[in-house]
C-alpha cells in the first residue's frame, strides 16, 4: 500500500522541544546567585536534549514506512453528508503518532478535515470524516498534509502527498440508492412512500371482487352480480408506460436559500426540486413509465424526450447535476406554450416552482391554462416553512410587527394561487422543502393509482 509522495519529507523541532530547551536556560540564568555549578549543570542538561532530539530524529524517520491515502467517492450527493475516509498502513518497528489535514473543496461544509491517531508497527488504520456539499457542479480534493511523531514528540516529520482528485456532486443520490434498497425488501414504506403497485381504476383487468361503498357503478360487472346474486366490480390494474414530463423552473425565485438548524445558509429551493425530480425519475423509471424533463427560466434551459429504463433516469441526472437557478424572471407564458407545442401526448406534468411573488404567481395561473387541456398538471410548491414560526412569535418592536404583517400577506398570496390553480384543474401540492421529494413521489403514485393520467 504505497502511495506517491515527495522524494524531500521535512523534519521540524516541535513546540514541545522549543519548551524543554526554554526551561533548560533558566539555570544559566540562575549562575550569578548559585554560582558556576549551574552553568554546568544547565549545560548538561541542554546536551541532554540534543542527544534525545537526535534520537527522536531517527525514530521518526521510520515514519516514511507508513503510507497514507485518501478514499472518497467520485460522485457525491448535494445536502448529504458525504464519508471521506483516511487510510494509514505502518510496516516500520515504532508506534508513531499520526496528523493528516486533509483539503476538501472550501464549498463544502461539515466536520474538521483534520484526524489525528495513533498506528502501531504492522497496522492499518481507517478514520474518517464527512462534508456536505451546498452547490452542485466538479469540486477537487486537495493533497493530503501529514505530520508524524514519535512518544517523545521533540521533532516532527511533515509531508505533502499528492492526492488530488475530481469529484461532481449530483442532486441527492442516496435517496434514489435507499430507495431501491428498500423496494427490493418492499419496504419503501420506511421512507415514507406509498407501494407503487398498486390496484386501480386503469384499463387493465386485474379481478373481481364484491362491491364496497364508493366503488363506482361503471365497475359494477353485471353478468357476475346475476351468477352469485350480490353486486360483483371488475378491478383493473394501474397502467404502464405513461409519459411523466418534469418541469424545473429555474428563476429568481428559486435561487433563494433556505436555513439550517444554525441559522446558516443551507441547499436553495432550486436544488430541493432538483432533488425531488431525481428521486421522482428514479421511481418513475421503476413503474415502466417514460420520464422526460424540461427546465427552463427566461427561457428554455433544458429538454429531454420522455424516455423508459433506468439509462433515461440516469440521463436526466447528468442534465441536472451542475444547472443553477438564473437572476431573471421566468417567462412562463413562452415555455408552457414551447412545451404544449412540443409534448402533444397526454402526460402528466409535474411542474416545481414557488409561489412566494404576486406578480410571478399571476403570470403562472395565466399561463398554465394552456397545459391544463391536454396533461394533467401538478404544480409542485415549496412552501416557506419559516414563516407561520415568524408570525407566531410574540413582536417585541415595530419592525417586528412589520416583518408579521409581511409574512402573514405571503402566505395569504401564496393560498390564493394555489386556489386560483386548483380552480383551473390544475393538482397542487404544497411541502415544505425537506418533505418536497416524498410529497412529490407520493403524489405520483396517487394520481398514478386512480388513473387520473
Amino acid at each position: 500500500m504505497r502511495e506517491p509522495r515527495r522524494a524531500n519529507p521535512r523534519v521540524y523541532p516541535t513546540r514541545r522541544l522549543a519548551a524543554v530547551v526554554a526551561a533548560g536556560s533558566a539555570w544559566f540564568f540562575a549562575v550569578p546567585w548559585l554560582g558556576s555549578a549551574m552553568y554546568w549543570f544547565g549545560a548538561g542538561y541542554l546536551a541532554a536534549v540534543i542527544i534525545l532530539a537526535i534520537m527522536d530524529y531517527f525514530q521518526v524517520m521510520d515514519s516514511r514506512e507508513c503510507c497514507v491515502s485518501r478514499e472518497c467517492e467520485t460522485v457525491m450527493s448535494l445536502g448529504e453528508k458525504n464519508v471521506v475516509w483516511i487510510n494509514a498502513a505502518h510496516i516500520g518497528r515504532r508506534i508513531c503518532r499520526v496528523v493528516v489535514r486533509d483539503e476538501p473543496p472550501v464549498e463544502f461544509v461539515g466536520e474538521s478535515s483534520t484526524l489525528s491517531f495513533d498506528i502501531l508497527p504492522q497496522q492499518r488504520v481507517r478514520v474518517n470524516y464527512k462534508v456536505e456539499p451546498l452547490e452542485r457542479g466538479d469540486y477537487s480534493f486537495g493533497d493530503l498534509n501529514v505530520r508524524f511523531f514519535t512518544r517523545l514528540g521533540f521533532v516532527t516529520r511533515q509531508q505533502t502527498i499528492p492526492q488530488s482528485v475530481m469529484v461532481k456532486v449530483y442532486p441527492d443520490v442516496f435517496q434514489t440508492k435507499k430507495h431501491l434498497i428498500l423496494a427490493r425488501e418492499n419496504r419503501i414504506n420506511m421512507m415514507g412512500l406509498r407501494k407503487s403497485k398498486m390496484l386501480g381504476q386503469g384499463q387493465e383487468f386485474e379481478r373481481l371482487r364484491d362491491y364496497v361503498p364508493d366503488d363506482p357503478l361503471r365497475h359494477v360487472d353485471w353478468k357476475a352480480t346475476a351468477r352469485r346474486g350480490n353486486l360483483i366490480v371488475r378491478e383493473y390494474d394501474v397502467e404502464q408506460s405513461q409519459n411523466i414530463m418534469i418541469l424545473l423552473d429555474m428563476g429568481r425565485t428559486m435561487a433563494s436559500r433556505t436555513l439550517d438548524a444554525d441559522g446558516n445558509s443551507g441547499m436553495s429551493k432550486a436544488d430541493y426540486a432538483i432533488n425531488a425530480s431525481v428521486l421522482l425519475a428514479h421511481v418513475g423509471a421503476g413503474s415502466d413509465d417514460r420520464i422526460g424533463l424540461f427546465c427552463f427560466a427566461k427561457s428554455p434551459i433544458a429538454f429531454l424526450p420522455p424516455g423508459k429504463g433506468a439509462s433515461q433516469a440516469s440521463a436526466l441526472m447528468e442534465a441536472l447535476y451542475a444547472l443553477q437557478p438564473r437572476a431573471e424572471e421566468s417567462d412562463y407564458f413562452e415555455n408552457l406554450a414551447l412545451l404544449s407545442h412540443r409534448q402533444r401526448k397526454r402526460s402528466l406534468v409535474f411542474l416545481f416552482t414557488d409561489l412566494v411573488d404576486p406578480e410571478s404567481s399571476r403570470a403562472l395561473i395565466s399561463s398554465v391554462s394552456m397545459l391544463v387541456r391536454k396533461h394533467l398538471v401538478v404544480c409542485v410548491a415549496l412552501a416557506d416553512y419559516e414563516l407561520p414560526s415568524i408570525i407566531a412569535a410574540k413582536p417585541e418592536n415595530a419592525t417586528d410587527i412589520y416583518v408579521q404583517t409581511a409574512a402573514a400577506s405571503i402566505i395569504r398570496d401564496r393560498k390564493k394561487a394555489l386556489s386560483q390553480l386548483s380552480r383551473l384543474g390544475v393538482v397542487t401540492v404544497d411541502a415544505t422543502p425537506a418533505d418536497l421529494s416524498i410529497a412529490a413521489v407520493n403524489k405520483y403514485l396517487q394520481l398514478k393509482r386512480e388513473a387520473r393520467i
